[in-house]
């Protein structure tokens, strides 16, 4: 005597199921969703359907798939895990080379950071010197002024001073002899002494000129998330500093030259600082996935 068995067939939900039949009960479209969430509504067609786009990296997709769920209310968890079971090889690859450009792309950003260091490292210590030099050439060489008048004879001086005006009140007439008495000073006295200030004042603008030199620098881009949270920061220079989820007391920090484009799947649990000036977050609202620069445009 036989018995037959008939196995027990579990129907396992995708998440694009789960999505849309959550969505169905709540009675919303897809373009209403689309709204609320700030996508496209051909994203919000592909996640029902399971059909996603090949350029989209598996990272962002659980950062919509996570977003998504929170506005339906319903288990983020769940949602990823069925995501996991009918993708998950898929997902494999593409995160092996994901991991590898993240690290490419990296090791370039380090690379040229270096660089423009080690350049306004040679700027400041050359502009160091040059002031050095200028500074002591000023400070060594004497006054030339002063070392010409020194060369003059002092009866010179003596014969070139005035005579008292009472010599003149008694006799008003001049007297001849008065004109041979007074020695004519050397030209080459004049005409030294006055290119002297003309030189001091044109040595003194290049000084200034050359005190304040813009200098180059880069700034710091602080974030702190209170939960899980996927990222794409990219610099004034279109470089990638930072992307992919990151946790739950995670604390990032990263360098490059502002503003910086930065695109968050729920804002509400970053906290922002640039040079430590926090960034007003309280314009975006939970859940919805926000794209802005930093410092915050008007």
């Amino acid at each position: 005597m036989t018995t037959d068995k008939t196995p027990t067939e579990t129907t396992e939900h995708s998440a694009g199921e789960l999505l849309k039949a959550a969505r169905e009960h709540r009675q919303w479209s897809q373009k209403e969703v689309a709204s609320q969430l700030n996508l496209r509504l051909s994203l919000i067609e592909n996640m029902e359907t399971d059909q996603y786009e090949e350029s989209v990296l598996p990272t962002f997709i659980r950062g919509y798939l996570r977003s998504y769920a929170r506005l339906l209310k319903i288990s983020e968890q769940q949602v990823l895990a069925a995501y996991e079971r009918h993708h998950g090889n898929q997902a494999i690859e593409p995160r092996a080379m994901h991991s590898f450009s993240n690290r490419t792309e990296k090791e370039a950003t380090e690379s040229r950071f270096m660089l423009l260091t080690y350049l306004v490292g040679a700027v400041l210590l050359g502009l160091l010197l040059l002031w050095w030099w200028q500074t002591h050439w000023l400070i060594g060489e004497p006054p030339v002024a002063e070392s010409e008048n020194a060369g003059v004879p002092h009866e010179i001086v003596n014969s070139v001073e005035p005579e008292p005006l009472t010599m003149l009140a008694a006799d008003s007439q001049p007297d001849p002899e008065m004109h041979t008495v007074l020695p004519e000073l050397p030209t080459s006295l004049a005409e030294q002494t006055a290119p002297t200030i003309f030189e001091n004042e044109s040595t003194q603008s290049s000084v200034a000129l050359l005190a304040d030199p813009p200098i180059a620098s880069s700034q710091q881009l602080s974030m702190r998330f209170a939960d899980d949270c996927w990222i794409d920061v990219v610099d004034a220079d279109g470089s990638r500093v930072a992307f992919g989820t990151k946790r739950a007391g995670y604390q990032l920090q990263v360098q490059g030259r502002a503003p910086f484009t930065v695109t968050l799947g729920n804002p509400s649990v970053v906290e922002i600082e640039l040079d430590t000036e926090p960034v007003d977050m309280s314009g975006f609202r939970s859940g919805r996935v926000a794209k802005f620069s930093v410092p915050l445009q008007d």
